[in-house]
């Protein structure tokens, strides 16, 4: 499948729909997301919006307006300790994996993620998922985790690796965290 030029843009509520058929085979026939059911529309729409308030939250989308993928990052942990850490994810649409979307969308989160004085990212992988740890490590992510038995799903229990990539490689204090919605899409 040869998708062409893609283009990044800021979520808005009107993607839920096709964020959630996005995400939905990764609920359903795998243990990628420990979810156990599909979120519907509205709470896609919920989790965008809150998201926007302080993360990135990205649609690839190609020159038709067809949505290849979506990225978005959070909080790693609600206390203030911790705001210069977030947390990111990436979905791109079943057999697109190849193309390049993921990277593309990765790399739109970590300039963004960069402007808002965050220093290190984490993802918390399902073991066993070489696709992304692979893909992670490509990226300049290290394992640094590794918790087993966490997650149940599928009848059975799961382990969870974390990753994390560093953004600056100066340990100097940028700065008190900026929340995206500070920003101008493109700024």
């Amino acid at each position: 499948m040869a998708v062409h030029k893609i283009m990044i843009r800021k979520a808005t509520s009107e993607d839920a729909q096709e964020i959630v058929a996005i995400y939905a085979p990764y609920v359903v026939k795998t243990t990628i997301s420990f979810e156990q059911s599909v979120p519907d529309v509205a709470e896609f729409t919920k989790r965008i919006t809150s998201t926007l308030q302080n993360y990135p939250y990205y649609i690839a989308q190609d020159e038709d307006e067809n949505i290849w993928g979506y990225a978005y990052a959070g909080a790693y942990n609600s206390r203030t300790s911790y705001e210069l850490t977030a947390e990111i994810s990436v979905y791109v649409k079943q057999n697109s994996e190849h193309e390049g979307i993921g990277t593309i969308l990765y790399k739109a989160l970590e300039d963004q993620l960069k402007k808002q004085n965050v220093v290190n990212l984490l993802s918390n992988i399902t073991a066993g998922n070489q696709k992304s740890e692979k893909f992670h490590e490509k990226h300049g992510f290290k394992r640094v985790g590794y918790l087993p038995h966490v997650g149940y799903k599928f009848d059975s229990w799961h382990d969870v690796i974390w990753m994390q990539k560093a953004l600056y490689s100066d340990p100097t204090y940028p700065g008190r965290f900026i929340p995206f919605s500070k920003f101008s899409y493109g700024d």
